[in-house]
Formats: C-alpha cells, structure tokens, sequence
C-alpha cells in the first residue's frame, strides 16, 4: 500500500506530521537502507501509520475509519469470525441499501477484495484502516463471549478424571483478560474459591472462578513464567511475563502477596500494540492542547501530572513528549517501567534491587546533557529536590505525583520538605486526571435530562445520551474510557501566593480568576458533548472541590 499522488515528505510536512529536519534524517536511511520511505519514517517514529493511511485513502478517494468510527451490524457480525478478518484484513460492519459497508487494510489487493464478494454477495463500499485498527475491531467485537478458561473445564467435566491441564489453564487465563480489554487481572484465593475478577474501564468484573486445589499450580506456573522463586510463599515478590496474543507481544507485570488463604496476584497488562496517543486523542478540550504544546516548548521548569494509580498519566506524559523536537533537543527519561519504547529518546528503567532509584538515575540523566527529563514519579524529598534542582539548571523536566487535585500538588511538594519559593521559581504547570468511562456508541440513545441534571449543567433544558445496555458493552451502557483534566498554570499573582505560603482554597481562588478550569467543569463538557454522564463523573471525582449546589445534587 503506497502513497502515490505528490512526495510523501512533502505531504506530510504540508500536514504538519512531519518536520523538514525529520525528512532530511528518514532520506539519509533510506539511502543508505533502500527501503520504502513510509516504512522507515514509521519505524523511526517520525509519523503514526495512520497519517500515511490517511494519504493513501485521499489518494484512493476513500474514507479513513478508525474502529471507535464503526458500530457494527449484530447480524453482519454474526457471518464473520476472527479467522476471516485476518485472512482478508477486511472487517464487513454495516448493510445499508443493498450495498455492504467494509474497511480493508490493503483494498488495492484484488485477492483479498475477492474473498469479501465471496462472502457477500452484495455491492461493495470500501474505506481503509490500519491493522491497530483492524485488530481492535477483533477484540471489541467478535471476542467469544464464554471464556477459553469456561471451555476448558467445560471439557474437563466431560472427560472426568483428566489430569488439570495447568499450562493451557493458566495462558487460557492470561488471555481472557486481555481480549476482554482489562487492565489488571486479579486471583483472589478465598476459602472455598479462587475468585477471577478482571479490571474493566476501571470497574472489577468477575471471571471464571478457579477451584482452590487447582489455585497452587496455576500461581506456580505464572511464578515460572515470571522468574520468580516457586518455593517462596511467606514473602511478597514481583515479577513480569510475556504471552503472545493475535500476533503480537503483550507485557503483563506481576504482584504476588500471601493471604490468609494463600498467595494472592495481581497482574498488570502492559498492552503496546496501540502505541501512544497524541494529544488530540486524548478526549481534551481544544484550549488545553494549545495549553500544553506551549508547554513542552518551555525550555526549563517543572511540569506535573497528577492523579491516582491508572489514571493515564504516562500517557498523557508521553503525548507531551509527542510535542518536542526530539531531533533537536536531547530528550531521557527515568522510568519504571518503560511503558512505552520510543525511537529518538534515551530511556532508562531503574532497579530497586541494586539500588538504582529514581533519585540515582535522575542524577545520572543530568550527566548526559539532556534538554528535557521525563521522570516516571516522584516519590520522596531526595527525587523531589533533585527534580527542582534540575528544573533550576536550564532542563525541562516532566514527571508525575500523587494527589486529588492539580493545586493539592503545590501543597505535596511543601509536605515533602520543598521550600515554597523553590516551587515558586520551578513550576510551570501541573494537570489532574481521572479516567471516566464513555458511553458506548452501539446503544446510546437520546434523552431529555432530569431536573438534577440541568441544575447541575447550569440549564434549564437540554439532550443528553445514555447507554441502555448491550452485548458489546457487556450490558454497562459503557464501552471506553477518556479523561477528564484541569490544567494549573502559575501566573504572577498566584507565585506570588505560592512564595507567601497560601492554602489550597486560596490558590484556587486566585488561579479561577486567571481562567482555571476544575475537573468537574471538564466533566460537565464532556456530557454537553454526549460523551459520557453525570453519575459517571460524580462517581470518579465527587468528592474534588465540590460547590455548595453540587453538594445538594450529589
């Protein structure tokens, strides 16, 4: 699949996905590599392969769709399996009129084509996607609604007195949480069970319960596949695997601590396939994108992404990332872990074990004369005061911290033991997060909002969506997840308050005046714009800088 009309660099510099300077290096490897152009642009992260479809679908004059573009016909679904779509790298979605609705990744391929018109007999329209794209249609739509571990007891049962498969059961298991788009996978050995439960937009969702004589030899095997020490079970011990799933490497780290009831594990799905998201697909409003590119263009400072365990604030880090000329500016990161491996950064993941910390790897980085430093969390007065102290020094240092709200940070770091004039002289902006589920498109549906609602939206009537319940969305009404976020960015009036000591309620204050933005007003957007609820973001921040009407409503 080429791109065919016009130079692909100039194109895509006229597209503003790529720099001339980002050229000048991808057509030195090509020379001196002689592959395509697209092809090494892409694996030197210069541009996203969705940029060059997006070229070769206006040269075909064919649509673009990504898969959160589509909400598939249950009936076409039913006449198409996993198979079939990756054989064809096709995915039929909709019949409207006689005519069948298809993405293909390479409809230039007649093979391929052939094989859809096989299929279906009707008249075909063709839009492109990539295969990232083609492979989520897979995952959120024609994943086998009974689990492989269900199966396989299921067999079991059939077959009785046949030894318990452990291997089968336990990569069975693995995979199950990740087609059912988890992000953690608990074992929770109880009295008389193993509960499963999977981790699901952020909501536990229960599994195929494990019975307890079979709980020792599963954990032993994940301990194997781990690296860990299979004979240790009074002492907490942490790990990582990997298991192949549709043709691709999945991560998953590992936690296991003994119970009561035995060795409890939780495992955390480290998924790459999608790569990292820039700042346009992170769901935020058009003025804090703006916001934040100027940012990252900063040339020193200290710029904090705050929010709970899973609320995306690597990600969002690594969208800012997404934003420097990393051809130009030497950009390192301290990590743990490396979530995301990118071309053109130095990273470097540190090691409790050996004594190789945040704070040892930060002091090391400032050796290597780096222009920006992404350090994956601050923990302690040590990384703290090393954090500032770079940001003083002329380097731009991107980091994470925990606390409810953007200005609560202001307050963490005094607590950690930073003067207040430090904070003062370093920080250029901090930005709160929270993961919020989003309503799912294949059963959402229009409806007048009730008085709570409109009072809490400041109107007197409006249309709101909801989702009623399917089977894509397991009946939640949800499919998804974005973020909400307030961006705190210090003027002069509220550094001044920072170097005098104010209190949070204070600095809130003063920064509305200059035009903050909570959490909540976020919020409030994104059901205006039919996204998600009011019950969904009063669940994930009800209790972050409530007014009094807000309380009333709650």
């Amino acid at each position: 699949m080429q791109v065919a009309k016009g130079r692909l660099g100039d194109r895509l510099i006229e597209k503003a996905y790529l720099t001339q300077a980002e050229l000048e290096v991808a057509l030195n490897e090509q020379r001196r590599a002689h592959r395509p152009l697209g092809e090494i642009l892409t694996s030197l992260g210069f541009v996203r392969a969705e940029h060059l479809t997006e070229l070769v679908a206006e040269d075909m004059g064919v649509a673009f769709l990504r898969a959160r573009d589509l909400v598939p016909d249950p009936l076409i679904l039913s006449a198409i399996e996993p198979a079939f779509v990756r054989e064809t790298a096709s995915f039929p979605y909709e019949l409207v009129d006689g005519v069948l609705r298809v993405v293909m990744v390479d409809p230039e391929d007649p093979e391929k084509v052939s094989a859809v018109r096989q299929r279906f007999p009707y008249p075909l329209e063709i839009a492109i996607t990539t295969e990232d794209e083609l492979l989520r249609l897979i995952r959120d739509n024609l994943q086998s609604s009974t689990s492989q571990v269900a199966e396989l007891f299921a067999e079991l049962h059939e077959r009785e007195g046949s030894d318990l498969p452990v291997e089968r059961v336990t990569t069975a298991l693995l995979i199950d949480g990740i087609h059912r788009g988890s992000t953690d996978i608990h074992l929770e050995p109880d009295e008389h069970v193993t509960r499963v439960r999977y981790r699901i937009d952020g909501i536990l969702q229960s599994g195929e319960n494990l019975p307890t004589d079979a709980t020792p030899a599963i954990i032993s095997r994940i301990k194997v596949m781990s690296g860990l020490n299979i004979s240790e079970r009074r002492r907490p011990q942490d790990g990582r695997l990997r298991v192949e799933v549709d043709d691709r490497q999945v991560d998953m780290r590992v936690s296991v601590m003994p119970t009561v009831h035995g060795e409890n594990v939780v495992l955390r799905i480290l998924d790459r396939s999608g790569g990292t998201l820039d700042l346009v697909q992170l769901g935020m409003a058009p003025e804090t994108q703006r916001l934040l590119k100027t940012v990252a263009d900063r040339p020193h400072g200290v710029f904090l992404v705050t929010g709970p365990t899973g609320s995306g604030k690597t990600t969002t880090l690594y969208a800012m990332l997404g934003q420097i000329d990393a051809m130009h500016r030497n950009v390192t990161t301290i990590e743990d872990p490396i979530e995301y491996p990118l071309p053109l950064l130095r990273q470097s993941q540190v090691d409790p074990t050996i004594g190789y910390g945040f704070h040892e790897g930060l002091r090391s980085l400032l050796r290597q004369d780096p222009d920006v430093v992404l350090v994956g969390e601050i923990r302690d007065r040590e990384t703290a005061d090393m954090t500032i102290k770079a940001a003083m020094t002329g380097h731009l240092v991107l980091s994470t911290l925990h606390t409810n709200s953007a200005i609560g940070a202001i307050g963490r770091l005094a607590d950690i033991g930073i003067e207040p004039y430090l904070i003062q002289d370093s920080l250029i902006g901090v930005m709160a997060q929270r993961l919020i589920r989003t309503i799912c498109g294949a059963c959402a549906e229009e409806y007048t909002a009730d008085e709570s609602e409109c009072r809490w939206l400041g109107v007197e009537r409006i249309e709101l969506r909801r989702g009623r319940g399917c089977e894509r969305c397991n009946g939640a009404g949800f499919k998804g997840r974005t973020a909400i976020m307030e961006l705190f960015l210090p003027d002069e009036e509220v550094a001044e308050a920072i170097r005098s000591g104010a209190n949070p309620l204070e600095l809130h204050r003063i920064a509305k005046k200059s035009g903050f933005r909570s959490m909540i007003e976020d919020g409030r957007r994104l059901v205006r714009e039919g996204r998600t609820t009011m019950k969904e973001i009063r669940r994930v921040n009800s209790s972050h800088l409530l007014s009094k009407e807000e309380r009333e409503v709650a």
